[in-house]
């Protein structure tokens, strides 16, 4: 009897140090929500950052030359008239002149995309490329500048530069 005794004790021994292990080695409850807050607090982070981003590409405005309405000089006239046809060319190649205001954390491809909304330049991927290859993207000035569409990449870069 007393053999039974022990026998019996000694698996529920065994049973209970088993039970005491595999509790043990399981991922706590705990242990996620620490991994989810600190997913959560990088995320907030990245989220941050890419405002402060978001707040610096928005910092480029443009201006519009007073008394040019650029919109006005590029709709050609579109109808059958002879007369007309060539003063529709000359719309088409007529200049257009903004102010272009470049503040603190502007970068070469913001300002890039930012000239070709205001049709000073045609691609802003061409631009920016050339801004990077000469060395001009990292000397951006800040301030307003006066740019024309008629203007080459190299007469934009020098007047943003200097």
């Amino acid at each position: 009897m007393i053999k039974d005794l022990l026998r019996s004790v000694g698996i529920g021994c065994l049973i209970a140090g088993g039970t005491l292990y595999a509790i043990s080695n399981m991922p706590q409850a705990e242990d996620e929500d620490k991994s989810w807050k600190k997913g959560l607090t990088e995320t907030k982070k990245e989220l941050e950052v890419v405002k402060k981003e978001l707040a610096i590409s928005q910092t480029i405005t443009l201006d519009e030359t007073p008394g040019s309405d650029p919109d006005a000089e590029q709709v050609p006239d579109l109808e059958n008239d002879k007369e007309k046809q060539p003063a529709a060319k000359e719309i088409e190649t007529t200049a257009v002149t903004k102010k272009v205001t470049v503040k603190p954390g502007s970068n070469s491809s913001d300002l890039s995309s930012t000239l070709e909304r205001a049709h000073i330049i045609e691609d802003a991927a061409k631009f920016d490329v050339y801004m990077k290859d000469y060395g001009y993207a990292g000397k951006i000035q800040i301030g307003t500048f006066e740019l024309s569409s008629d203007m080459s990449f190299k007469e934009i870069a020098e007047v943003l530069t200097k």
